[in-house]
């Protein structure tokens, strides 16, 4: 049935108002039923919140397990297919259990802000396909993969995320729900990023995560083209200044083993019974570190020697993989650029294990430009390393490095150079405006002499 518009045609501006904000109201209400305001995407949401008691949630959580519903560990995610290995009564991932997975449909209308809200190392409840038919164990009949539904997800309780590249107001996810992080970095080609390295580290600090560094290719510091008497003297202050604020650092060649056995047999050692995150550069031979490990699955690597010091881009896509030597670990493709959220100065020097314990005069201080300050007093007095504390103010001012190019040490001059530049846009803006208004009045005062 055609609409009578002739009733719009004699409404007040009141009416219009009203009626507009009754349609607003109805689309809010479609969209909360379409679940962008009702999410069960997490079913521990409630727990966490302290709206649900343990004993509660337990009770639930068996009533959906014993509905078809199975926890599994998410193994690896293309689009919209994902892998889930079936957890085990200890909660860890049976590996040779795989299903092929999606996720419920309503759950892509959730709001989200992320790249993804599905990744390598989320724990999920899925739901097998109707036509799956199971065994007396309670495990599917057909050698074939197996097909399910992801129904729910569970907290997260770690994750490594940074600003998405293709939307600087999402986050990419790139770990979850690990036990330690493995910073990789090679002493060359590409050479180590201090800066990269730092930004993890400060992540890692935020969701209280232990975190250890891997310097990989050591060999090539017998190379004195390469490791000239300049670069060593640095390379070896940046080694001692995390030593001793208390992060563990590996020196090894994956290439060779041989040469750094010992800190190949103590890395090991420092891996068994944790989920592993793997995370630096790209071409820093993580994979060829992961291979030392004894996966269930070799990980892809160029062979040829020289290739493996140019450092070629091999991972495509997050893994995770058993171990053969008692672990798990997640494989990640590298990266080439690590943003991570803005961060108040008091969020932030929580974050360097150094700077904590140091008392300032003023309650919220930056530690940049106030007097009396406790961390700056600690690094005139060496205490706190000038690296570090450069490397604070670099990530307090947002200033950005390409693929951790270059070291924060020019972090202050960056920052005052785009302040000026903020300045002098302001200042270019005042000149337009002003311009235009003249123009302006010159247009009128034209057309009264006119008139």
């Amino acid at each position: 049935m055609a609409r009578d518009w002739r009733k719009y045609l004699d409404e007040t501006d009141a009416m219009r108002r009203d009626r507009l904000v009754k349609i607003e109201k109805i689309k809010k209400q479609k969209r909360s039923v379409r679940g962008r305001s009702v999410d069960d995407w997490l079913i521990d949401a409630a727990l966490h919140e302290g709206d649900e008691s343990e004993a509660d949630f337990s009770v639930r959580l068996s009533t959906l397990t014993s509905a078809r519903q199975r926890r599994g560990r998410v193994i690896e995610v293309h689009k919209r297919n994902v892998f889930v290995a079936e957890e085990n009564e200890e909660g860890r991932p049976e590996t040779e259990l795989l299903w092929l997975c999606s996720v419920a449909k309503r759950h892509f209308q959730r709001a989200h802000k992320e790249r993804n809200f599905v990744v390598v190392g989320d724990r999920v409840l899925f739901e097998p396909d109707a036509d799956v038919t199971l065994d007396s164990e309670g495990q599917p009949k057909d050698t074939n993969l197996p097909r399910g539904v992801i129904q729910h997800a569970f907290t997260r309780h770690s994750r490594i995320a940074r600003r998405d590249p293709l939307n600087p107001e999402w986050e990419h996810v790139m770990l979850a729900n690990i036990d330690l992080l493995v910073v990789v970095a090679s002493v060359f080609h590409p050479e180590v990023r201090w800066g990269l390295i730092d930004r993890f580290l400060v992540q890692a600090e935020l969701e209280g995560l232990p975190a250890v560094i891997v310097l990989n290719k050591v060999d090539l510091l017998d190379n004195p083209k390469l490791a000239t008497a300049e670069f060593m003297a640095r390379y070896k202050k940046r080694v001692a200044i995390y030593k001793e604020v208390g992060y563990e650092v590996f020196e090894i060649c994956a290439l060779k083993p041989r040469k750094t056995q010992a800190e190949v047999k103590r890395l090991r050692e420092s891996f068994k019974g944790k989920l592993i995150g793997f995370a630096g550069h790209s071409g820093v031979g993580k994979s060829s570190l992961l291979n030392l490990m004894k996966p269930e699955f070799d990980q892809i690597v160029d062979e040829n020697p020289d290739i493996f010091y140019k450092g070629r881009h091999t991972t495509t896509y997050n893994s995770l993989l058993q171990l053969g030597i008692g672990a798990y670990a997640i494989d990640t493709p590298g990266i080439r650029s690590f943003s991570v959220a803005g961060f108040d100065s008091i969020t932030l020097s929580q974050c360097f294990p150094e700077f904590r314990g140091n008392k300032c005069h003023y309650r919220e201080c930056t530690h940049d430009h106030e007097p009396q300050c406790g961390i700056k007093q600690a690094v005139e007095e060496g205490r706190i390393s000038r690296e570090r504390y450069r490397s604070f103010i670099g990530l307090l001012k947002g200033v950005s490095f390409r693929e951790g190019e270059g070291d924060s040490s020019e972090a202050e001059v960056i920052a005052d150079l785009k302040a000026r530049s903020q300045v002098r846009d302001e200042k270019l803006k005042e000149l337009d405006s002003i311009a235009s208004e003249t123009a302006s009045e010159t247009a009128n005062e034209t057309g009264e002499e006119k008139q």
